[in-house]
């Protein structure tokens, strides 16, 4: 019968072999690892007859990260956490919807809704929001002419035939493009944005007069744009514009959209 004094050379390559498995063996991903895990969402929106629709706002509920629907009814979402996110979308004249997508790592997920048309029509309210829109684009004309912040008119944009909104940015001083690793996008940032290791600010978004959270300035399509004006720091920003629970320390940009059927 074989001793146990034998084995003692067995026991010893056993325990090695278990060091070496241990070492090649994956570690667990730490708390802040997992938290960067994200993917994205490419989303249309289109009305019961399939027509697309454009001007939707579209929200992430968990991260309340905002964008709207282009000329063919598509949105965009990116860096978005990964697992179930549920979207909202509405619009005036549609009722109001939701839809949830599975959101993957390094994934994009596509994701299809249909508006349904209120029964109730409101052309009075229509019509009032398109000449807000108009005052709107009236009083950004008139600052880009008195010369306070950086301006990008429709006229530039035609010009310069932009892939992204952020091409655009390249002639603003003191703007940094950020690549995203997903795609061809950048997130946008300023000098003065560098707050240190780990820090980030980013500017504050304004959509057609309206603060939007979580935006980045490649969520808008350059064909929707009327006009762009960009200010790096709150000194020559419009009052109505700088407000305490905003970054507009690091910067303010405000967009303003086409007016549906304008050439």
């Amino acid at each position: 019968m074989r001793s146990f004094a034998t084995t003692g050379l067995h026991r010893h390559s056993i325990r090695l072999l278990a060091i070496m498995l241990a070492a090649l063996a994956p570690m667990p991903l730490s708390v802040d690892a997992q938290a960067q895990a994200v993917g994205a969402i490419h989303g249309q929106v289109r009305d019961s007859a399939g027509t697309p629709v454009m001007n939707v706002e579209v929200r992430v509920a968990s991260t309340g990260a905002v964008a709207r629907t282009d000329t063919t009814g598509s949105f965009h979402f990116v860096n978005v956490p990964t697992g179930k996110r549920e979207l909202n979308l509405r619009r005036l004249g549609y009722e109001p919807a939701s839809v949830n997508a599975d959101v993957a790592r390094d994934r994009i997920v596509a994701v299809t809704v249909v508006l349904e048309l209120m029964a109730v029509e409101l052309p009075g309210v229509v019509v009032a929001e398109l000449a807000r829109q108009r005052n709107l684009l009236r009083d950004f004309y008139d600052r880009s002419e008195k010369g306070f912040g950086h301006f990008i008119t429709r006229e530039q944009i035609e010009k310069r035939n932009p892939a992204n909104l952020s091409d655009m940015m390249r002639q603003i001083p003191g703007a940094r493009l950020i690549p995203n690793r997903m795609g061809g996008t950048a997130t946008l940032r300023f000098s003065r944005a560098v707050m240190g290791p780990g820090r980030d600010c980013p500017p504050q978004y304004w959509v057609d007069g309206v603060k939007t959270w979580a935006l980045n300035i490649d969520d808008i399509l350059p064909q929707d744009v009327e006009g762009v004006e960009v200010y790096s720091g709150p000194s020559a920003l419009p009052s109505q514009f700088n407000t305490r629970d905003g970054t507009t320390i690091c910067g303010v940009v405000l967009i303003w959209t086409r007016i549906p059927g304008k050439s």
